[in-house]
């Protein structure tokens, strides 16, 4: 059966402690009972046949791991045998008020959400443990001295995307005074229409625009992949203590998925599982299979608790979390690391 996520970005699906409300894109019912519990994480069984999960973003490579865990048949080897995602941007509160069970979301907004709340929001894995730095520019720039005094655009003025242009003009060797911050609407994809008739000569991209900026006499100007924990998944204290097989059996399903997408000789069932699920993939985007790997995180982990003490410093900067937080307190990483030495990776982090 194939399920088809139509919604756009920005289409907003409402979740409050009532309940979901707003269109569910259900999964695939899968055949087969709970087993009988082991004391083994390799054998573990979820205390649940369905999770109801959260996902801000209807891009394949976003939900690639679970949708192949899904496709793979790992959820069902570990007695999951409906997984239900429900897109919305609004993935805290369906979280919070027990709509959703686990959620994809950002790193920051799971933290940050904790600060104000004062709830048990956690963090059980990494999605994304990388993310590209790429200024894109127009076709009459050639050099960075081209830059001085034309305008670039990362979106809001406060934004990440902005902060990281930043620190690229000062890579290139040139002063956030010699170039124009200017703010734009519309996403990434606004922002390289922008570049091509010429609004702006410098803008945030992502990697899949590298072609059609090309076609157009454009180029990446400078191109960086940078550690940064940007993305989770992630549950509420309370359900995690409740349900810790179901934790422990979706975590161990999600990195035998990553294991196996990491595969290059799967690459092309990888494609074609997400196709069978309805996601419409062009075929240019195969070319960017290694980028997209390059970001998401094989194991579950992220590098080392400095890592993310970076991260998390540089993100306070533009107001995402409070300068100085205790990211700890957001992290139960138990079912991870369980998880990797049930399939023999190493413990990654180390430690926090």
């Amino acid at each position: 059966m194939k399920h088809k996520i139509t919604l756009p970005r920005r289409d907003v699906l409402k979740l409050g402690a009532m309940g979901v409300f707003g269109t569910m894109i259900a999964a695939s019912t899968l055949p087969g009972k709970v087993g009988a519990q082991t004391p083994s994480i390799e054998n573990i069984k979820s205390n649940l046949k369905a999770i109801r999960f959260g996902d801000f973003n209807p891009n394949y490579a976003a939900q690639w791991s679970v949708r192949l865990a899904q496709a793979l048949g790992y959820f069902q080897e570990h007695g999951i045998e409906e997984f239900d995602i429900t897109l919305t941007e609004e993935y805290m509160p369906g979280l919070i008020g027990g709509s959703l069970d686990i959620t994809h979301g950002d790193t920051s907004v799971f933290v940050g959400a904790g600060e104000a709340s004062g709830l048990p929001v956690k963090i059980i894995s990494i999605y994304r443990q990388n993310e590209w730095w790429i200024m894109g520019v127009s076709k009459e720039i050639a050099t960075a001295e081209d830059l001085k005094g034309k305008n670039i655009t990362g979106g809001g003025l406060a934004g990440r995307n902005t902060w990281i242009q930043k620190q690229l003009v000062r890579k290139l060797g040139l002063q956030e005074g010699d170039v124009n911050f200017v703010p734009s609407s519309g996403g990434s994809d606004g922002r390289l229409g922008m570049l091509l008739a010429g609004t702006v000569q410098g803008a945030s991209v992502f990697p899949r625009h590298r072609k059609p900026l090309e076609e157009a006499g454009g180029k990446f100007l400078i191109e960086e992949l940078t550690p940064a924990p940007q993305e989770a998944f992630g549950a509420m204290g309370g359900w995690i203590e409740a349900n810790e097989d179901a934790v422990y059996a979706f975590t161990l399903a999600d990195l035998k998925a990553r294991q196996w997408l990491f595969k290059p000789e799967n690459k092309a069932k990888a494609y074609q599982a997400m196709r069978d699920l309805g996601y419409e993939i062009p075929p240019g985007f195969e070319d960017l299979y290694q980028v997209e790997l390059d970001q998401i995180s094989p194991d579950g982990g992220f590098e080392s608790a400095a890592v993310m003490d970076q991260f998390m410093k540089d993100i306070a900067v533009t107001g995402e979390v409070p300068e100085n937080v205790d990211w700890r307190k957001y992290m139960d990483l138990k079912y991870l690391w369980a998880a990797q030495e049930a399939l023999g990776l190493p413990k990654r982090p180390a430690s926090l």
